[in-house]
């Protein structure tokens, strides 16, 4: 088994951000983490402004900019969950990231810090401290000799850290005698660095000590002072400029510098993150876990804080990390909800009753808690709906791949060849206000008044004909007609015809393309150059050439269709010889040949630039695309591409939305193509049968599209153009633990949980009580989102599982089951599992009346409504419920049961019932059943495979020996299994089917394993893309989501893909080069806590993703070893990434 991991939506979870001078001494940057990734803004008078990302071989535990004397631009220091560390600068000139210095900080003994990993930095970029072990503190000096020395530059890719360069000599332990480390930072204006450290000793008693950290020997030495008993709640030290710490504390802020004491009260709360405002440290931004920003005014005379004022300013984001910009703009990262950009007022708003205004929303669909994935439109495109975000920012995400088009107004017509939007004619207005519809022998016209579609005509206008082009000249106030026969100028004012060119000796036109007064057009082998005079408004003929084979497309585009110019080439594709070609205007000179091979035909051309880079498109009659760089200097075609779009011929069309312009390519897969930070993207659109399209602006339908099909014309709105689409649906400050959905009653079905805010007081006793949070089985239409029922679980109750079953003998009802776990204080855990009904008016139910269970009340039994059936109680949570060949499998703890819901002679109804089927268990967290087989993922005994007996009941026949903590788990086919675990691994285990041994039969034996770098807490079956043609070989893959925010996929590949892959892996690792130093083959190897081992049968499509982007002599090195072109390797990475993602 092999397998092929690639990330469709890369982390969105900020965890850390910082502002500085990055890529340039003027530049203000923001640069925010996410993982995996950090991203780099720009920060200018429009906003923040996306510069570029960069991947990280390591997940990111400490982002810190700093800067050292002498340096004009702020560094980047970067330290990983894997202890490793480096420092990054920004090359103006050559516009990369350069790694300047990197190391290795972990160490064979020691005990990894339980609060989790700390990182400073000197105010005056002397010295970093990193905190990653119990005991110890890592102290890096830091200089421009050290950093900019040649030998810390990592000039082999991928080789890994450099454990000889000066950086990593300058790394040294120190012993820490504080072991039970909260928190630390250095202090300001100290000539020596100093630090400060927050702790706790063995009675959670908590201080704070100091020390200044010795230049010369790189030792602590007790600092100038110290202060005890802290208070219990105390969890955050924050630098102050006038020096000295604030204490931060649930229930109060604290200013200490070892002469002063200030203190200011505050209702509890757990504050999340902070930032400074002003450069002297006089107002502090702070935001807690309940979505506050408050700010902190340190009023102070003669650099002594004299007292401490703490204002609450309003609602955000449950914030990871705060940044001030500038001008009270704020930017707050989370990983909880959307990241934000926000205004802080200085006056409150009356009706929010908030000092916040909001900007700009970043989308975080992390944490993913559950997901489910469904195809509702029938389509054969599955889309993903995820429990994403905490508490008050908790939502559901509708996820799907592609673009959809809004449907506004639809108009049966069959047989539409041609559309064209129109103007009124009027110079004061640019709406468009009618739509030129082309058909086989006739040309009509659609008029639209508001919302109102009516035909009509216009006189000069040659409705007895097909049109092949009709668009305005607006500076001429001039309507162009082309038709196979003629060329037609109207008056766009009047709709009279002024002037008409005719073809002559019975020929006829075959291709036209435009642009304002100039026209390029084909006739059998003839190419025709005219231009309208502007004097007489007379049609023009220029230039007309014979060429060698008949022409099959053309086009007269502008690479800037913004600007307002003449376009100076034409591009045209040629039947027989299957070439492009570009001539020069205006005396169509022959200026550059391109043979593109093949026996198919060039069926579409057009010339566009894309963030100032000019592309050259050429699509063929099977559904393949060209893509080329036009160098307008020299007249030359460079960078060949070759892609598949579909399986039939390709048109392409320009659009605009907006203020960009783009590319439809209408095909059996209909595409639109963008541009983004430089790099060319695909994007499906969700539509079937689409013959022509064009933009269409009108006062009823702004910023629309028209769009033809086969039988109609429809006017729609189209989706923001990107790959994934994301729909919010907030869940009005719940969280969603669970979801499944319920195809046959056409909703989804959510457990949420709400944190009771708003109940508590304000005191120490409320915050903390253990029943501050209350759990609902919430059910919501699959289309509309509304909410149709709800039921509220019981006191110290949580909805942990969730799924829809069928039972034996009843093939009509499906039904819900939940189970939940109850921590009630003073009492032993407990766990119920509930049957619903979702129920109609006519539909008979039979609830069973003995059941003693006063929430039933809850439940709503009105039409389409949850009707609660039957319940069990259990003296465990139920972590998981399977529905399973006719009955319910639920994970008890350590025991498997078997819920069975039959009908009771002895009582005359429906009864639920229940026994143990299967013990021997630790936890078992998931399950997955295929056939008669059952995959058990328990939390420390890694998996275990069941079948199903012929009484009923499951046998184990198999297991996996290791100690892998199984968070998800899925069944790949009968044999092969995968499982992610607790150190963000995945790992595959297989039957020893064929094994004579009996033992080894008993056995999983482990057989691929990989290094996802995230938590993954559920996979699932299925796929984000469009399901391709039955004669088109259908690759199995499996959905996973983690916590942070990322959507992936992993697919099931050959043995000659993977050999494939994995060569042209090796040879990518030899010219991409990890960012820091770090190593890819580190990076992607197995590592748990008890060993570590290479990634073995997996394939890291995101690497191999990063061929596509290569200059092309950087391909030609990662193919050295494949006996391949890059030509080749780029068609065979395309066509599969077409079809997984």
């Amino acid at each position: 088994m092999y397998s092929f991991v690639s990330t469709v939506q890369k982390p969105t979870s900020v965890t850390h951000s910082v502002t500085g001078n990055f890529t340039g001494p003027n530049d203000k940057n923001l640069i925010i983490s996410k993982c995996t990734k950090i991203e780099i803004f720009l920060m200018d008078q429009d906003g923040l402004k996306p510069m570029f990302d960069v991947n990280i071989y390591g997940r990111i535990s400490v982002l810190k900019l700093f800067s050292v004397a002498g340096s004009k631009q702020d560094y980047l220091f970067i330290s990983t969950e894997s202890f490793k560390f480096c420092i990054l600068a920004y090359d103006y000139e050559k516009k990369e990231i350069v790694t300047k210095a990197s190391g290795n900080a972990e160490d064979t003994i020691g005990r990894p810090t339980e609060a989790g990993q700390l990182g400073i930095i000197d105010p005056d970029g002397r010295i970093v401290a990193l905190h990653l072990y119990e005991g110890l503190l890592k102290l890096i000096t830091l200089d421009n000799s050290t950093i900019n020395n040649n030998n810390n530059n990592i000039n082999t890719p991928n080789k890994g850290i450099n454990n000889n360069s000066p950086i990593q000599k300058n790394a040294n332990n120190v012993r820490l005698e504080e072991l039970q480390v909260l928190d630390m930072t250095f202090l300001y204006g100290c000539k020596v660095p100093t630090i400060a450290v927050l702790f706790k000793d063995t009675k959670d008693e908590k201080h704070i000590s100091t020390y200044e950290i010795s230049a010369k020997d790189t030792e602590l030495v007790v600092g100038p002072w110290s202060q005890s008993n802290v208070g219990v709640y105390s969890s955050l030290l924050v630098p102050v400029p006038l020096g000295g710490v604030l204490v931060v504390a649930d229930n109060g802020i604290t200013y200490l510098n070892g002469k002063t004491t200030r203190s200011v009260s505050i209702p509890y709360t757990k504050f999340l993150a902070f930032d400074r405002v002003d450069k002297d440290g006089s107002r502090f931004l702070f935001g807690d876990h309940f979505g506050r920003l408050s700010v902190l005014v340190l009023i102070h005379q003669q650099q002594k804080v004299m007292e401490l004022k703490f204002e609450q300013l309003g609602r955000i984001s449950i914030p990871s990390s705060i940044s001030y910009l500038d001008s009270g703009v704020v930017y707050v990262g989370s990983s909880s909800g959307d990241s934000q950009l926000i205004k802080l007022n200085t006056e409150k708003d009356s009706i929010t009753d908030s000092y916040i205004s909001y900007l700009e929303t970043f989308t975080n669909i992390g944490p993913i808690v559950d997901f489910c994935v469904v195809d509702a439109e029938k389509q054969g495109q599955a889309q993903i709906v995820t429990c994403s975000g905490t508490y008050r920012d908790g939502s559901l995400r509708i996820i799907r791949n592609g673009i959809g088009i809004a449907e506004q107004a639809s108009i049966e017509l069959e047989g539409i060849k041609g559309i064209f939007p129109i103007g009124s004619g009027s110079s004061n207005d640019s709406k468009d206000k009618y739509l030129i519809t082309s058909f086989i022998e006739c040309t009509k016209v659609l008029s639209f008044q508001g919302e109102e579609i009516e035909e009509t005509e216009f006189q000069g206008l040659d409705s007895d004909c097909s049109t092949l082009y009709c668009g305005t000249v607006d500076k001429l106030n001039l309507l162009i007609q082309i038709t196979n026969v003629s060329i037609n100028l109207i008056d766009s004012h009047t709709f009279q015809r002024v002037s008409q060119w005719n073809v002559e000796n019975g020929r006829r036109i075959n291709l036209v393309s435009t642009n304002q007064d100039q026209i390029v057009l084909s006739i059998d082998k003839s190419l025709l150059y005219f231009q309208i005079n502007a004097s007489n408004k007379s049609i023009q003929l220029v230039k007309e050439i014979q060429l060698p084979h008949e022409i099959s497309c053309i086009d007269i585009s502008p690479f800037d269709s913004f600007m307002d110019s003449k376009s100076q080439l034409v591009s045209v594709g040629l039947w027989n010889d299957i070439t492009l070609r570009i001539f020069k205007l205006p005396n169509l000179e022959e200026v550059w040949k391109e043979p593109l091979g093949g026996e198919i035909l060039p069926r579409s051309i057009l010339m566009i630039s894309f963030d100032s880079i000019d592309y050259i498109f050429c699509s063929l009659g099977d559904g393949h695309l060209f893509k080329f760089q036009f160098d307008f200097s020299s007249f030359k075609l460079f960078d060949k591409r070759k892609l598949t779009l579909g399986t039939q011929p390709i048109i392409l069309k320009k659009f605009k939305l907006k203020n960009t312009i783009n590319i439809f390519a209408i095909s059996d897969r209909p595409t639109v193509i963008y541009s983004h930070n430089k790099k060319l993207f695909y994007s499906v659109v969700n539509l079937k049968d689409v013959t022509n399209v064009t933009s269409f602006n009108s006062d009823g339908f702004p910023n629309s599209m028209a769009i033809a099909t086969t039988n109609s014309l429809t006017i729609g709105t189209i989706d923001e153009i990107q790959k994934l689409h994301i729909k919010t649906i907030p869940l009005t400050e719940e969280m969603g633990r669970r979801i499944v959905h319920l195809e046959e009653h056409s909703c989804y079905a959510v457990i949420t949980v709400k944190n009771n805010e708003g109940i508590t007081g304000g005191g120490a006793q409320d915050l903390f009580e253990e029943d501050e949070e209350v759990s609902f089985i919430r059910i919501y239409n699959d289309q509309t989102f509304e909410l149709i029922s709800s039921y509220k679980l019981g006191p110290y109750e949580m909805g942990w599982s969730l799924t829809q079953c069928k039972f034996a003998g009843d093939d009509v009802n499906t039904y819900l089951a939940v189970g939940t776990s109850i921590n009630a204080p003073d009492k032993p855990t407990s766990g119920r599992v509930l049957l619903f009904s979702l129920s109609s008016n006519d539909q008979n139910v039979t609830i069973n009346n003995n059941n003693n269970n006063n929430n039933k009340n809850n439940s709503l039994n009105n039409s389409g409504k949850l009707i609660l059936l039957e319940e069990l109680n259990f003296r465990s949570s139920v972590y998981f419920l399977l529905s399973f060949n006719g009955r319910l499998i639920a994970a008890v703890h350590k025991r498997l049961f078997s819920i069975r819901y039959s009908h009771s002679k002895e009582k005359n109804c429906k009864v639920i019932s229940s026994e143990s089927v299967h013990k021997g268990h630790t936890m078992i967290l998931k399950l997955a059943s295929r056939g008669h087989f059952i995959l058990v993922g328990d939390m420390m005994k890694s998996v275990s495979l069941l079948v199903e007996q012929s009484d009923g009941s499951l046998e184990q026949i198999a297991r996996n020996p290791q100690p892998i903590w199984i968070r998800s788990i899925a069944m790949i086919n009968d044999d092969y299994f995968i499982g992610a675990e607790a150190s963000n691994n995945f790992v595959v285990v297989k039957k020893n089917n064929d094994s004579t041994n009996e033992l080894e039969r008993e056995l999983l034996d482990s057989v691929g394993h990989y290094h996802i770098g995230e938590s993954i807490n559920f996979m699932r079956h299925g796929s984000l893309v469009r399901l391709p043609d039955s004669d088109q070989p259908i690759i199995p893959t499996i959905l996973y989501a983690s916590v942070n925010g990322s959507i992936g996929v992993i697919a099931s590949i050959s043995e000659d893909d993977f050999i494939f892959f994995s060569k042209l892996q090796k040879g990518l690792n030899q010219v991409v080069r990890g960012v820091g130093g770090f190593s890819h083959d580190t990076w992607r190897a197995f590592s748990n806590d008890h060993h570590t081992v290479d990634s073995k049968n997996f394939i890291d499509g995101d690497l191999i993703e990063t061929f596509l982007d290569l200059k092309y002599e950087s391909q030609l090195k990662a193919v050295a070893d494949l006996g391949i072109t890059p030509d080749d390797a780029f068609r065979r990475i395309e066509s599969l990434m077409q079809y997984i993602r």
